[in-house]
């Protein structure tokens, strides 16, 4: 089961149960690589319910990378997305860019070098 309280999304992917991770560094990452903010990304799913398979993979393998599952490249995953149904793996990547706006635990501070 996720650990809500270390912002913690479990995810079914290429087989095996994954955990996701919202962390600052997450956040960030998935900014610079979608090219938008968090909150224009959750407009656009909330809004529009459009979520392509190239921000899912981004926003899913950053998530990985948060809670440092690093075994997954971003073509990996999104093979694996692919493999599993975009619509499978949907309300993960929902409930996770979700915690940015309800708000995310802080726990010990993260280092620039992540």
């Amino acid at each position: 089961m996720a650990n809500t309280l270390r912002n913690e999304v479990k995810i079914i992917l290429a087989g095996e149960e994954r955990t996701m991770r919202a962390t600052f560094t997450a956040i960030r990452a998935i900014e610079k690589d979608v090219g938008k903010s968090i909150m224009a990304l959750i407009n656009q799913l909330g809004q529009q319910g459009d979520l392509s398979v190239t921000d899912a993979a981004v926003v899913i393998h950053n998530g990985l990378r948060g809670h440092d599952d690093n075994r997954l490249t971003l073509p990996e995953v999104g093979a694996a997305i692919l493999e599993a149904g975009l619509t499978n793996v949907s309300m993960a990547v929902v409930e996770f860019v979700s915690m940015a706006l309800n708000g995310v635990s802080v726990g010990k501070p993260e280092t620039a070098a992540q």
